[in-house]
């Protein structure tokens, strides 16, 4: 007969047969691999987690947390073996309500975006419980946070505080996270609502299941003012909600997660425009960012990424869903929003305009600017707008067949906008003293860039590393963040330190104390 907390619930035990059967579960998209688990556990129910949690304080195991290991940070990678609690199979939408005037979807952790995007498109909810009043809402609603990787899971998203393109127009996971439910390390439940548990006196005062005040400080230091999820979340008189969401499993696990939805803002419709230099398109950003009606998202693709997209184009042939690129300096990636979800042809056209304006201002050519409004089109920008990295990972691939310890190192800073001319000047200007062969793209709405330094031999991996580090001091002198989507998982730990200060490092580590006093919750992520 099965202990309670066990039932439904697949359990592979020991490190031969786990290294045998699960080996992906081992890894995930940052190519780091664990040597050992002793377990893994694929639960199905809170109670499952909470059976598992008190298992591992039983027998003093480490767990480590896994979700669709998406994540490049290796958050996901056991370091010290212990417990490998997978959430895939917690994968059911449970409702969507109406709260507060909102409507909140409510989803287990193992549900990926893409599912939800779906499920809100097509109306088919399955066994959710759903509202009258949502279904017979005349608008239709969405569910804003959009990181590229829609495979990703909601849990690993509010474990990370992801965020994507449109995180420029509608902000980051935070902002729509209204309930968390998360299994302590000692298997107790803790239901968090927004605006129920706010710091006082630099202290949480919590309520556990057992009647047992939990007392959780509250970090307090400044976090900088862009896009960030590096360490534990601070701000004056903060929620306790807060400091769960991009806690990157190292306080316990998220066994629900409850959402805010939206009305969606109209047509949605994207283009490109074009640049002879790199000043130019920085220029547009600063245009397009001043114009009252804002756009979704800012995207850049440097000459390299456009060169890279030139290749893969011929290489393709007719075939192909990359358009035609001709030889530019730079590329901005833009989407605007027309109102009405088919959109009136005449708005369509002055929104055109519009662009227009801001290309030409800008120092751009808009008769040769790119725009979609068919289902074909935007389905040729959105593989232009996300070819780069893969045929970057495609190009590391290769190199590693020779050098297997190659890889490529990317970068995942932010500044406040008024620092976007100068970190891109700084970042050009080191590269340009240096033998790497480099490509820049992402989010520059955000100022928030990714530098992707491709290295040939391991003397390059090794500038590579050390270009990084400098990256990241400037960045910080900047007002910036070290990391401004990816968290800091176990790879980024050395630019935690880079971002916060050593009293600063303490106060995460006090905060997980009290919650984790023996330290088994994700070792080795974060602090």
């Amino acid at each position: 007969m099965l202990q309670p907390g066990m039932e439904g619930m697949k359990v592979v035990e020991g490190r031969d047969r786990v290294r045998r059967e699960c080996a992906d579960y081992l890894r995930d998209e940052s190519n780091v691999s664990a040597e050992e688990v002793d377990s893994i556990f694929f639960p199905r129910t809170a109670e499952n987690v909470s059976y598992i949690m008190q298992e591992a304080a039983a027998n003093g195991m480490p767990v480590t947390v896994s979700g669709a290991r998406t994540g490049i940070c290796a958050g996901a990678v056991p370091s010290c073996g212990g417990y490998l609690v997978s959430l895939e199979k917690m994968s059911r939408i449970i409702s969507v309500q109406e709260q507060r005037g909102e409507f909140v979807l409510s989803a287990e952790p193992g549900v990926r975006l893409s599912e939800i995007t779906n499920v809100l498109k097509t109306g088919e909810f399955g066994t959710a419980s759903v509202s009258e009043a949502f279904l017979q809402a005349k608008k239709r609603y969405f569910y804003p946070p959009d990181p590229t990787e829609t495979t990703a899971t909601i849990g690993g998203t509010v474990a990370t505080n992801a965020s994507g393109a449109r995180t420029f127009y509608f902000g980051p996971t935070r902002t729509y996270v209204c309930g968390v439910e998360v299994v302590l390390p000692s298997g107790e439940f803790l239901r968090i609502r927004r605006g129920e548990i706010r710091e006082k006196n630099g202290r949480f005062h919590v309520q556990k299941q057992n009647g047992r005040p939990l007392v959780i400080p509250s970090p307090r230091y400044s976090i900088p003012r862009t896009k960030h999820s590096a360490g534990l979340f601070s701000a004056p008189a903060m929620d306790l909600i807060d400091l769960f969401i991009g806690s990157e499993g190292i306080l316990g696990i998220i066994t629900r997660v409850d959402v805010r939805l939206v009305e969606e803002p109209g047509m949605i419709y994207g283009g490109v425009a074009f640049f002879s230099r790199e000043g130019d398109a920085i220029r547009f950003v600063q245009n397009a960012r001043c114009e009252r009606k804002r756009p979704l998202a800012l995207e850049y693709f440097d000459r390299e990424a456009l060169l890279l997209l030139h290749r893969a184009r011929t290489k393709q042939g007719s075939t192909s869903e990359i358009p035609e690129i001709e030889e530019f300096g730079a590329a901005i990636y833009f989407e605007s929003v027309v109102e009405g979800h088919d959109g009136a042809n005449e708005s369509i056209q002055e929104d055109f305009r519009r662009w227009g304006a801001i290309i030409r201002d800008s120092g751009g050519d808009p008769s040769i600017a790119w725009g979609a409004l068919t289902l074909r089109d935007t389905m040729r920008l959105k593989s232009f707008r996300h070819a780069v990295p893969e045929m970057i990972n495609a190009i590391i691939a290769n190199k590693k067949r020779t050098n297997p310890s190659i890889h490529k190192v990317g970068t995942d800073m932010a500044v406040p906008d008024v620092h976007l001319e100068e970190i891109m000047k700084y970042y050009r200007s080191v590269l340009e003293k240096e033998s790497l062969s480099a490509v820049i793209f992402g989010h520059i709405g955000n100022n928030h860039l990714h530098v992707n330094m491709i290295p040939n031999s391991d003397r390059e991996l090794a500038r590579a590393k050390e270009l990084y580090r400098i990256f990241a001091q400037k960045a910080v002198q900047l007002g910036g963040s070290v990391s401004a989507e990816h968290g800091i998982g176990k790879l980024k730990k050395p630019y935690l330190h880079i971002q916060y200060s050593t009293q600063y490092i303490e106060q995460m580590r006090a905060v997980k104390q009290s919650i984790d006093p023996d330290g088994r919750m994700n070792p080795g992520t974060m602090v």
